[in-house]
């Protein structure tokens, strides 16, 4: 009776979230962005401009709404599955029900939702990152050999992510000696063996395809250079010493102040001075400057102002970890929209701020209570995607362009801490529980 009436509960859930989430779909007006979105209806096999995880699906559909009404339904889905998921790990029937509030509130918040009905990257980008995280839970916390079907899920999810993202596709490099090791040395299955090496063959093919065309980091290294680069007077220097030509940043400045057909990045990059730079020392200039600025590398994603007080925090990671996007309060055509940014992301920075270290503080707590406890799959679980979503999100602001588009391509990086923080704390508490009931059967 009582499986029955969870079953009833959940499903009444699940229609709940769904029906919430493509509700807004029907009452904005879809968001086409004039100079990222048509690439995203281009599917190119190789060499690709953008992931075909993204152009697969907008060069089927083509219908914008459409397009937004797959992108809810897919998001709703992923975010069921992982509260199903996460809910089989937590025995006490009074967390459940308070994780099931936090989560769903979370889930509905508009910095989440909104991205259904834009043109770009963002929703699907989430929901892969929703679904291999789920799954990954499923794998790790598994108390025997996995089953084939969660398998499959895990490696569908896992290809899924990668094509999404450039900075996803380039997390995969580090990622495939532990998915060798887990998958080749513990199971014996020969099917699942066949399936790791094609997940292994796409993952490889969407690594090389993301890095196949010139056009986005042309247009990232100049977006970084003149927004960031150019503002500090040794790097400037640097920049300058290697060849790149001074009068660019003029360009880059008309540009920005009237519309002239052209965005800034682009006029720069139009440029035969800065073609041939990046014929010369340009392809190649960010990753060196990086390697040889470890200040900036290391600190000046999270912690810019330091090394420069002229910039703001505004230019580091930490404000799009902390506020995410705002487009539903942004964009005219979403003006209807009944989405709330919710408790989760206050709209004050210093709130905002607040709320990001708390979640740092609750995952610290947790992997505290873990290491305790002696539970090595969880501890490594968070551990090890922390370790990931921090280095994501770092390749984003090394190799990135304007501060908006920070925030924006770091948004499921700021899910992922908020999301971290909600699992551990409400694991850790069932498992401290769990704990001490056995100490009083003994």
């Amino acid at each position: 009776m009582k499986r029955k009436s969870n079953f009833i509960i959940g499903i009444l859930v699940s229609v709940v979230y769904l029906v919430y989430r493509t509700s807004n779909v029907f009452i904005v007006k879809p968001f086409f962005d004039d100079f990222d979105s048509p690439a995203y209806f281009d599917f190119q096999l190789y060499p690709s401009f953008r992931t075909h995880g993204i152009t697969a699906v907008f060069a089927t559909i083509q219908n914008e709404f459409l397009i937004a009404l797959f992108q809810a339904v897919i998001g709703s889905m992923v975010w069921i599955y992982l509260w199903i998921v996460i809910m089989e790990k937590i025995n006490s029937n009074i967390l459940n029900a308070l994780f099931t509030i936090s989560y769903f509130i979370f889930a509905s918040s508009s910095i989440i939702v909104e991205h259904d009905s834009v043109m770009l990257s963002e929703s699907l980008s989430i929901s892969s990152t929703i679904l291999l995280f789920a799954t990954t839970i499923k794998i790790i916390g598994a108390s025997q050999q996995i089953s084939s079907k969660t398998f499959y899920a895990w490696a569908f999810a896992y290809v899924w992510f990668f094509s999404t993202k450039t900075p996803n596709s380039v997390l995969m490099p580090l990622i495939i000696a532990p998915l060798i090791y887990v998958f080749f040395v513990n199971y014996k299955s020969i099917r699942m063996k066949f399936i790791a090496i094609i997940t292994l063959g796409l993952s490889i093919f969407s690594f090389a395809s993301s890095l196949s065309s010139d056009v986005s980091k042309t247009l990232n290294t100049a977006g970084t250079i003149h927004n960031r680069l150019w503002l500090d007077d040794r790097w400037r220097d640097e920049l300058l010493l290697s060849g790149y030509p001074k009068f660019s940043h003029e360009i880059w400045l008309e540009h920005g102040r009237s519309d002239l057909g052209v965005p800034p990045d682009q006029a720069v990059v139009n440029l035969p001075e800065y073609k041939k730079w990046w014929a010369d020392e340009g392809e190649s200039f960010l990753i060196k400057f990086t390697l040889t600025n470890p200040d900036y590398a290391v600190f000046g994603p999270v912690a810019l102002p330091l090394l420069n007080p002229t910039f703001t925090y505004k230019k580091t990671l930490l404000s799009g970890w902390s506020q995410g996007t705002d487009m539903t309060f942004e964009i005219p055509g979403f003006k209807n929209s009944f989405l709330q940014r919710t408790i989760f992301w206050p709209d004050e920075p210093e709130k905002a701020y607040l709320t990001l270290s708390l979640c740092f503080i609750a995952i610290g707590l947790s992997l505290l209570v873990l290491v305790k406890y002696n539970n090595k799959s969880f501890f490594y679980l968070i551990v090890l995607t922390l370790f990931y979503t921090f280095l994501w999100s770092y390749f984003n602001w090394w190799f990135g362009s304007k501060p908006v588009d920070m925030t924006r391509h770091n948004l499921a990086a700021a899910i992922m801490f908020r999301l971290l923080a909600i699992f551990s704390i409400f694991y850790v508490i069932d498992l401290i529980i769990r704990q001490k009931k056995r100490i009083l059967i003994r």
